[in-house]
């Protein structure tokens, strides 16, 4: 299929780095949906029969993949047994702190929720008492799905940033008044006894594309999210950009309508103000289709206007859909600055204003983006909406400690 490769990933025979070769393996075993015989493992990693032989054999003792249906490639030879991952092999824990909704879902190492919960984020809690409900939130999923607490990897929590990713600290967001500094990873480590990887929204929003969704199996990528705030997550060769304070993917300020609404850095324009929910309904309501009084930069109100735009369009009004067309412009221009920038393989867009708006943005700034790919012909772009849905950040905050546990990195070892 264009645009998607083989794992370049490639093992080494030396049995003192055994780890690294059983993450080449689970990640090999993991893109190959529809199953992948030991010969075709040793193709593809350039691991000896025989170390794929032990390792195969080690990790089916410990359930992490199992053998299926046996094949005949039409001669005489013995029949290929096809190996996939064990589902229940492994578990992860994901966490979404956005302004208006928490978010938490527990994934099987294939990438799929088997529990979902979400609940209103107490805006006047303290963040003590926010992960307090953390806590007793991922204690009630473990114990519903009857797992086993010995599969369960870690906890992945996904937050706006700014985040200190070294240190586990939510620094400020600024659509989170009182978490300033908080120490986020140790106290949920203290409350749960868990692991916990604390990252960008967006960052693990393009992780979890990466790992089940519509990235997977794509090199390099890039996710676009829009909600209250907008950001980007960028996947190049096979790593994660995460930038030299782990901050990568904050492009609110990016211009993309230079008569566009004012910004609190002083420009006008900004994507982060023209495409949030309150931009797109000022939108609406300059051209009049949408009373004056819902305007609001009340989140909630918002969010309930654009649904009113969104609803009108749906019904035909062609001012309506012409605000939307509009706004998908203004998408096309954040969208092409990224692709370009980036020369990536696959554009995925999503976030709560996405899954609102999808159906009058995506042919357009499909459309939009392709006609301005710098590098023309020389290699084809795919355009899609995020296969995760609303919960994306959750899930990609489950993939984060699926990805970081067993997605092969040559970084981690040293040759003595």
């Amino acid at each position: 299929m264009q645009g998607r490769t083989r794992p370049v990933w490639r093992g080494t025979n030396l049995a003192r780095i055994g780890d690294f070769n059983e993450a080449v393996l689970i990640d090999t075993i993991r893109r190959s949906p529809n199953g992948v015989s030991r010969v075709e493992l040793v193709e593809a990693t350039g691991l000896s029969p025989q170390t794929i032989s032990n390792i195969v054999r080690r990790m089916i003792d410990a359930r992490m993949i199992v053998e299926g249906e046996r094949l005949r490639d039409g001669g005489m030879g013995k029949p290929r047994t096809l190996l996939r991952l064990d589902p229940t092999g492994a578990y992860a824990v994901g966490v979404h702190l956005d302004p208006r909704v928490m978010t938490f879902v527990l994934l099987n190492l294939h990438g799929h929720v088997i529990r979902h919960m979400s609940r209103a984020t107490p805006t006047a809690a303290a963040p003590d008492d926010v992960l307090a409900q953390v806590h007793e939130a991922v204690r009630s999923l473990v114990d519903d799905a009857g797992i086993e607490r010995t599969r369960l990897t870690g906890i992945g929590f996904a937050s706006p940033g700014p985040i200190d990713v070294e240190r586990g600290i939510v620094l400020d967001p600024p659509h989170l008044p009182g978490w300033r500094n908080v120490p986020l990873r140790d106290q949920l480590t203290r409350l749960t006894g868990l692991p916990v990887l604390l990252d960008k929204d967006v960052v693990a929003a393009a992780v979890g594309e990466r790992w089940a969704g519509a990235s997977l199996g794509y090199r390099t990528s890039v996710f676009l999210y829009l909600g209250t705030g907008i950001g980007t997550g960028v996947v190049v060769d096979d790593y994660v950009v995460r930038g030299v304070s782990g901050n990568a993917g904050d492009i609110g300020h990016l211009m993309v309508a230079p008569d566009g609404p004012p910004c609190s850095c002083g420009a006008r324009g900004c994507v982060g103000v023209t495409l949030s929910p309150a931009g797109i309904v000022s939108q609406a309501v300059a051209a009049g289709v949408l009373p004056e009084t819902s305007g609001s930069e009340d989140p909630a109100l918002a969010d309930a206007a654009l649904n009113r735009l969104s609803a009108l369009a749906a019904g035909g009004n062609p001012t309506a859909l012409e605000v939307l067309r509009t706004s998908a412009g203004f998408l096309a221009r954040t969208a092409k600055t990224l692709v370009n920038l980036v020369d990536t393989e696959i554009l995925v867009l999503g976030g709560p204003t996405w899954t609102l708006l999808a159906p009058y943005w995506l042919d357009e700034v499909s459309n939009l983006v392709r006609e301005g790919l710098v590098r023309g012909d020389l290699g084809a772009l795919t355009v899609a909406g995020t296969a995760l849905g609303e919960d994306v950040g959750a899930i990609g905050a489950a993939s984060l400690v699926l990805d970081h546990a067993f997605t092969p990195r040559p970084t981690a070892f040293v040759l003595n």
